[in-house]
């Protein structure tokens, strides 16, 4: 009785509505009447009256929400897709397979038709009795070997599997590298990048590389030992041509493979650590790994202090490139030959070479002494591009590129440079007057009235020397947090790559003697161009 009563009420209050309920139609499977069987009939509507508008709820706010924007997209990779041009898949390296990159010039024997050396030997492939070279689509239906096994010593190669193993496991150079070792690493903690596979890993994202795979940065503690050792090319002909043909798969523009006697080959070597064994047990020997090299001209006209250099797929992205970009520079600075790279330099090299020099240049320029009395008096520390090419020994139209690439000078207009000089301004003195002066001297008995005489004359000198002439110069300005700015925004490291203690004693060092005689006939040379 309850619930009557109160629901009285309400339908009193209840406003009265225009709205009539829709008809709706169903269809159900049926017999008709005629005993045929229909799929579609008419039945009746629903017995249940539709809901009224009034009785219903206001609906719930809905609230869209706005994602942040997205970031751009990464390339897959830093370099092109594969050439279409490759005569080769992929190589067998010891225990390690991966891709090409670029065709190399593998002998006929080896690459049947497919050689690029098979007739003449052209950079892009077969010439045909006309001398052109094929086109596109051609290139296309080439065919292509699927696997070349390298031996990781010697570099040999066989394209059948059983003849390859039979050469590894008796190869003379096995635990032997070639040449001379002329440089150790210092062991300690290195920041290198590994590989993470998805893209959704633990740890700060970097950059991307084949695939999905991502890439990560981590602090490792060296355990072998990293090397590196001289290999001339007119000693070890075969080897310095075997690892040419093997570098050519990872380089666009090498073009030396067979006249490797003016070059000499600096490699990058692994050794790891021994493996404890109980007493009594040989301890296996350790085979050495080859992970990378460089290759300098013996006698380079344009000073290059650096022909190629190659860090094999395996041991990219760990900071190797780096290490190689550093020998080669400590290597010029002690045979006292200021010089770069080969130019033209490829794409992806001068991404290593740009983030080395700017590296180098950026810790020079924060080691600066700039004290904090200068500041408050308003005084300017000056250094030009020369101080910063004779601190790096990087040549001063790279310091010049790298410093206008890093975007952190500032315009200050036309003011005074530093003083040049005075090398050859100095004024010297005759035999005449320097026989004066001692004779003045020896004779002179009174020790008040000699140095009285000796002041004098050191006055006298003073004012007979040219004073320092200083030039008007455009002049730049840098401020160090730029410079912070810019390493935390690359993640520069500014540690030294390159040890200058590591290496060997007295290595590429040149005596003093013959240093300054070449030091004052480059100096000659430069004083004729000018």
């Amino acid at each position: 009785m309850a619930e009557m009563s109160n629901s009285a009420p309400s339908k009193e209050r209840r406003r009265p509505s225009d709205l009539v309920a829709p008809e709706i139609t169903y269809h159900v499977p049926q017999a008709n009447q005629h005993g045929r069987q229909s799929s579609l009939v008419r039945p009746h509507g629903p017995s249940a009256p539709p809901p009224r508008l009034d009785k219903m709820g206001p609906a719930p706010m809905v609230i869209t929400p706005v994602l942040p924007p997205k970031p751009p997209t990464l390339p897959v990779s830093d370099r092109p897709p594969p050439r279409t041009d490759r005569n080769i898949d992929k190589v067998v390296l010891g225990n390690l397979c991966f891709r090409t990159w670029y065709p190399s010039y593998y002998g006929k024997e080896v690459l049947g038709a497919t050689s690029g050396n098979a007739k003449g030997g052209s950079k892009d492939g077969l010439l045909d009795a006309a001398g052109k070279g094929p086109s596109k689509k051609e290139k296309d239906g080439l065919p292509m070997l699927e696997r070349l096994y390298v031996c990781p010593s010697c570099f040999k190669y066989a394209k059948e599997l059983v003849a390859w193993w039979g050469h590894v496991k008796l190869c003379q150079q096995r635990a032997h590298v070639p040449g001379n070792k002329i440089y150790v690493h210092p062991k300690g903690r290195r920041t290198v990048y590994v590989a993470q596979d998805g893209s959704r890993g633990p740890g700060q994202k970097k950059r991307r590389g084949e695939g999905n795979i991502r890439y990560v940065e981590e602090v490792v503690q060296d355990e072998g030992e990293w090397s590196l050792w001289e290999v001339d090319g007119e000693q070890d002909v075969l080897f310095c041509q075997n690892l040419s043909l093997f570098a050519k798969l990872f380089l666009d523009n090498k073009s030396v493979f067979f006249d490797v006697t003016g070059f000499n080959y600096f490699l990058l070597v692994y050794t790891p650590p021994s493996v404890a064994t109980p007493s009594g047990v040989p301890v296996p020997p350790v085979t050495p790994q080859i992970t990378g090299f460089f290759s300098k001209e013996k006698m380079s006209w344009d000073n290059n202090n650096l022909a190629c250099i190659l860090i094999f797929p395996p041991w990219q992205r760990k900071g190797l490139g780096a290490l190689l970009m550093g020998a080669s520079y400590e290597i010029s600075r002690r045979e006292g030959i200021m010089g770069g790279p080969e130019k033209p330099i490829s794409d992806l090299g001068k991404k290593g070479y740009q983030r080395f020099w700017a590296g180098e240049i950026a810790r020079w320029l924060l080691s600066l002494d700039v004290s904090q009395t200068d500041q408050e008096k308003g005084q300017e520390t000056l250094v030009d591009v020369e101080d910063c090419s004779q601190a790096t020994w990087i040549t001063p139209e790279d310091c010049l590129g790298v410093l206008r690439d890093m975007g952190v000078v500032e315009d200050a207009g036309v003011g005074p440079g530093k003083p040049e000089p005075l090398e050859d301004q100095q004024v010297h003195l005759s035999e005449e007057d320097k026989k004066k002066k001692q004779a003045a001297a020896a004779t002179e008995e009174d020790a008040a009235k000699q140095n009285i005489k000796g002041a004098s004359a050191e006055a006298e000198d003073e004012k007979q020397k040219p004073k320092p002439a200083v030039k008007q110069v455009p002049r730049v300005r840098i401020d160090k947090e730029a410079v912070r700015r810019y390493v935390a925004a690359h993640r520069l490291l500014l540690e030294k790559t390159c040890d200058s203690d590591g290496f060997i004693e007295g290595y590429a060092m040149k005596t003093a003697e013959k240093a300054a005689s070449e030091s004052a006939e480059s100096r000659d040379e430069a004083s004729a161009r000018g």
